[in-house]
């Protein structure tokens, strides 16, 4: 089943039973979990949130625009597009920094940013690098 996600507009009318909007946060993102045909009006079940919810109350949003993973990254050298990158990754242990070797996967994208740091996007997520 392909990740549906759709964003609350703040919207309130129904035609046929929905639960409250309340329970809604205006211009949050929901993952649709099930849509059911109501003949005038289509209920969407939220992942997370108990009840149905009408789908007029929601604009879909295309999960290309979601932005991938991002992090924070070092390496010695940018590889060209097309590459894997090798770069220790900056990660979190109990509030504490480390390093984490990676390789990451095929570069499909590098913006500069300043002079050694780099915008760098792979088939999977988008690290911020410095160049050491």
């Amino acid at each position: 089943m392909v990740q549906k996600i759709v964003r609350y507009n703040g919207s309130r009318e129904s035609i046929y039973y929905s639960s409250s909007s309340k329970l809604l946060v205006l211009g949050k993102n929901y993952e649709v979990i099930a849509a059911f045909d109501r003949g005038w009006q289509t209920n969407l079940k939220l992942k997370g949130i108990e009840g149905e919810f009408n789908s007029a109350w929601f604009d879909v949003v295309e999960t290309s625009k979601i932005p991938s993973t991002v992090y924070m990254a070092v390496t010695e050298s940018l590889p060209n597009i097309g590459e894997r990158m090798n770069c220790y990754k900056i990660v979190s242990d109990k509030g504490k920094a480390d390093y984490q070797f990676v390789m990451t996967s095929r570069v499909k994208q590098i913006k500069q940013i300043s002079s050694n740091i780099y915008n760098v996007s792979t088939n999977n997520s988008t690290y911020i690098v410095q160049i050491l």
